[in-house]
């Protein structure tokens, strides 16, 4: 179910203007595609906030556009967002309008479940990808990819390729790649430096 989110289109662009929609609860925002000329709005920072917490940064988007009192729809996906560097909170968004008959790419992350066999073993598990392209409709974009690591013994790993993707969804780039892994933990003996005992001396 696509999400929607009201906006307004917004004149102004300048930092004080920015500045005044941030203290009224807004931030300033960009809506833009192949089809369409790009459009300066503004959105409610929480509902906007709400939307990429509920459905991830990936959610395909039902934006109302009001100007002049009508409202134009446009299907978008959120192409960036930006955080203030200190208090991290939403100061500026760009919107990317799609068509729903084509297919767009997008970064799915990954999430690993269970507790590995190997590591209960003495292994190391190690993580090496939290997130990969793929290439679907952008209604069929997945939220996340759980990885599920419980059988992996010491030696084992899993690719993209063991991936279970849903219909229509394509991995782009190596299938080889490995996600995750067990390895087998190395014992590290350091080498202490010998000591010399100094005789104590009585006066």
């Amino acid at each position: 179910m696509n999400k929607e989110l009201e906006v307004q289109v917004r004149s102004g662009r300048n930092k004080s203007q920015n500045k005044e929609l941030l203290k009224r609860g807004f931030i300033p925002a960009v809506v833009y595609g192949k089809k369409m000329d790009s459009i300066a709005i503004s959105v409610k920072t929480n509902e906007l906030k709400k939307i990429l917490e509920e459905a991830g940064p990936n959610a395909l988007i039902d934006l109302k556009i009001r100007q002049n009192e009508k409202t134009i729809n446009h299907q978008v996906l959120v192409k960036s967002v930006q955080y203030h560097p200190v208090n991290r909170t939403l100061i500026h968004a760009d919107f990317h309008q799609v068509s729903l008959k084509d297919k767009v790419t997008a970064t799915v992350s990954i999430h690993l479940t269970g507790t590995a066999s190997g590591v209960a073993k003495g292994g190391v598990l190690a993580q090496l990808l939290w997130g990969c392209e793929v290439e679907c409709l952008a209604s069929s974009i997945p939220d996340t990819f759980m990885v599920d690591i419980s059988s992996l013994e010491i030696g084992e790993g899993i690719t993209l390729a063991d991936l279970e993707l849903p219909p229509d969804v394509k991995i782009i780039g190596d299938e080889h790649a490995l996600i995750v892994s067990i390895t087998a933990a190395r014992a590290v003996e350091e080498e202490l430096p010998e000591v010399e005992e100094e005789e104590e001396v009585i006066a």
